[in-house]
């Protein structure tokens, strides 16, 4: 056999060499497995905005430090800018939401609140549905306060890691802009050396698929956020720049905005708002929900045509792996994954670049 021409010493050193390797690596895993979501996202945001990164240091000639701190510094207040909009949006909303729907609630769990009753199609059932979901509750002595308050705990926990892995997503991101073109040889290299010939090809159809993927999810949600705004607006409902807003946000997930729109018809109607909720609801229907039937299809077919079964494994599945953020990365990786497995099974010849 072809292993009795190696002396033990060989063998032994070898299995050491192999074996200190693994704990190395898998003690680096380790280390930095709770920054694996800000990592991607930091490749995410790299990839999408490197054009520009490019564009910028040739103009600001070839200085790349302060164009990767500009670029970083861009990226943060697209970013930040909404959120802490978003934040101050609810601080001044919450205290009529609160007592207005909430504490009702909470003071009498037994009592359905008017505002349900009012609601088109439920309302006439939903004493029945309210004494079922509340008041056995409260018989098995849980209070509805004790329920919801762990809930809002998880929920604050949940945003308060997003925007953690955000933050360090973009710090990161500016080390990829740093060191990037380096770190992009490297790469080929590795992957060349691993796959052959077609490492560069397959690395290229990653970087547009990733990229088609994230100007498609971005692009919609700006849309569908503006569009939305500007619908409450003219319809006139109130708090309308916080309600497009929100349907921004809900935009990066499949079915998001008519959890939005199709509540405030509803209120409309309910408050003899006729027109305005005939109007909002065509609206949303028509316009809002269209949006997503247009943009999104076609920046995701700049990189890869990703069906939507994908689409939507890798929303939801991407939010339970990684929080918020997993709405960028989920879909990302998975139409990343779908574009190698389609070229590997349409190639027959290795193509050099």
């Amino acid at each position: 056999m072809r292993f009795e021409n190696i002396d033990k010493f060989t063998l032994y050193r070898t299995l050491v060499i192999v074996v200190s390797v693994s704990l190395i690596l898998w003690g680096c895993l380790v280390i930095l497995q709770p920054f694996i979501p800000a990592f991607l996202l930091a490749i995410i945001f790299a990839l999408s905005t490197w054009p520009a990164y490019v564009w910028l240091t040739e103009k600001l000639n070839g200085r790349r430090t302060l164009a990767a701190c500009l670029m970083t510094l861009t990226i943060a207040v697209c970013f930040l800018v909404p959120m802490v909009f978003l934040g101050s949006s609810l601080a001044e909303n919450f205290g009529h939401l609160y007592s207005g729907m909430i504490e009702p609630v909470l003071n009498n769990p037994g009592n359905v609140p008017s505002w349900l009753r009012e609601l088109p199609l439920i309302g006439p059932h939903i004493d029945s549905i309210w004494d079922n979901f509340v008041t056995s509750g409260a018989n098995e002595g849980a209070s509805a306060r004790d329920y919801i308050a762990p809930k809002l705990i998880a929920v604050g926990a949940a945003v308060g890691r997003g925007v953690l892995d955000l933050a360090l997503g973009v710090l990161i991101t500016f080390f990829f802009f740093r060191h990037g073109i380096s770190a992009a040889e490297r790469i080929n290299s590795l992957i060349e050396r691993f796959v052959g010939p077609r490492g560069r090809h397959l690395l290229g159809i990653s970087k547009r698929t990733a990229i088609g993927v994230v100007y498609g999810v971005l692009g919609t949600a700006l849309a569908q956020g503006a569009l939305a705004g500007l619908g409450f607006w003219f319809a006139g409902v109130p708090g309308a720049p916080f309600l497009g807003l929100v349907t921004l946000l809900l935009s990066l997930v499949p079915m998001g905005p008519p959890l939005i729109w199709a509540p405030a018809a509803i209120w409309l109607f309910t408050n003899g708002l006729t027109n305005a909720g005939i109007f909002l609801a065509l609206y949303g229907l028509i316009i809002i929900s269209g949006v997503d039937n247009i943009i999104r299809p076609y920046f995701i077919s700049l990189g890869s045509s990703l069906p939507l079964p994908l689409v939507l494994l890798g929303v939801f599945g991407g939010l339970l792996a990684f929080g918020f953020i997993g709405l960028f990365i989920g879909p990302t990786l998975l139409a990343v994954a779908y574009a190698l497995v389609m070229e590997w099974s349409h190639s027959d010849k290795p193509v050099a670049e």
